[in-house]
């Protein structure tokens, strides 16, 4: 979870939204935002990428049609929902509770009891947020340039605006780290000057080294260090920085460098998947099989921990699928297709694939392997690998 919830306030009426904002922008633990609807658009969710924690909603005489379209949305796809209006209008009160509200505030608005309800489902939200947290991932590539980086990106954007998770991605590759070029991003700051101070932050206060993507996404990035940098001086710093990320994101999101230093192997250590990039080529097959050894023999990570990808995968390659299960361990690895030009655009211009180019093989294989990150796929399941090769194929 992040620092603060997120309140998305709605209403036809500009004065009224206008007074609830007055009424909860000095709130420390939220960030409000806020839409107008209209006769022509009139679900407060439409359109809406990122869903908030929490839905307030005011509504007037000629606001039926709000509620109607909430009523649409079964409990699990919305957030939960606070009804403002008129107390004396039954009906209005009827269709609030029939569109799933979970309290109904009467005006004129009294704002502790505005305060009270909001802090009440928050303190009901919290629970709930946390269970099945501290998700992290790490991708890491098996040699230089099979593509980690572009699937971690590219896998985080996925688990906010398909799955709503609220993700941070990492950028660990500290002295050529470019990750912030996938999505256009121009950080000012980032992890090495959290480390600073990793000490005195807390979870208000590692948001500043964030930089934020327009969809939602977080992104701790690497500013690149020089030579003199000393991981070693600074790695108890980074180990609080690790667990305040998981303290206050659902996801989290690493990116590797491909040498196994301090923060590399801290953030194995913890990982809940590891995800291991391969190409099709004698020469990554190689270096597949020798950092598959790395990680479960000298590191200790389990096996059922890791999971193979081959990245730009073509069925006429010499190296066949046969030869990679046989060399890793009858390891059945996941398949994402080569479609050099989406990926390339999508690089060099800096937007998710998904934004670019929505019906790429690459992109549906991506959409596929977010599932499995965010843990709705097993990599077990056959029929889940059987799905991504018809993808690749």
């Amino acid at each position: 979870m992040p620092s603060r919830l997120q309140v998305l306030l709605v209403s036809r009426s500009k004065d009224a939204v206008a007074e609830l904002c007055n009424c909860l922008n000095d709130v420390r633990d939220l960030e409000v935002q806020t839409r107008i609807t209209t006769n022509r658009q009139y679900d407060p969710l439409s359109g809406v990428v990122v869903f908030p924690d929490i839905l307030l909603l005011r509504i007037g005489p000629d606001s039926r049609d709000e509620l109607e379209a909430l009523g649409r949305y079964t409990l699990d796809e919305r957030p939960p929902l606070i009804v403002i209006g008129d107390g004396s209008d039954a009906q209005s009160m009827r269709a609030a509770m029939q569109a799933g509200a979970r309290d109904f505030l009467s005006e004129p608005i009294v704002v502790k009891d505005l305060l009270a309800a909001v802090t009440r489902l928050a303190t009901e939200l919290k629970p709930s947020r946390r269970k099945g947290l501290t998700e992290l991932t790490a991708f890491i590539n098996a040699k230089g340039g099979s593509g980690a980086t572009f699937l971690a990106t590219n896998v985080a954007h996925l688990l906010v605006v398909i799955s709503n998770r609220r993700t941070v991605l990492v950028d660990l590759d500290l002295r050529f780290g470019n990750l912030p070029q996938y999505l256009d991003l121009k950080p000012k700051r980032g992890l090495l000057e959290a480390l600073d101070v990793a000490n005195d932050l807390d979870e208000v206060a590692i948001e500043a080294y964030m930089t934020k993507h327009e969809s939602g996404l977080s992104v701790l990035a690497t500013l690149n260090v020089g030579v003199d940098f000393h991981q070693e001086l600074m790695l108890a710093g980074f180990e609080n920085v690790l667990a305040l990320l998981s303290e206050n994101y659902e996801r989290v999101i690493v990116d590797l460098h491909r040498q196994i230093d301090q923060f590399s192997a801290l953030t194995l250590e913890r990982a809940d998947k590891i995800v291991l990039v391969m190409q099709q080529s004698l020469p990554s097959l190689h270096d597949a099989v020798r950092m598959y050894d790395i990680l479960t023999k000298e590191l200790a990570v389990p096996s059922d921990r890791l999971t193979l990808i081959v990245n730009r995968y073509s069925k006429n390659a010499s190296v066949k699928l046969a030869d990679i299960e046989q060399a890793l361990h009858g390891k059945t690895p996941i398949l994402v297709p080569n479609d050099f030009q989406a990926v390339t655009e999508s690089v060099n211009i800096g937007v998710p694939i998904y934004d670019q180019a929505r019906r790429s093989s690459v992109t549906k294989a991506l959409l596929r392997l977010e599932e499995f990150v965010d843990g709705r796929t097993a990599t077990t399941s056959k029929t889940f690998i059987t799905r991504l090769r018809g993808m690749a194929g």
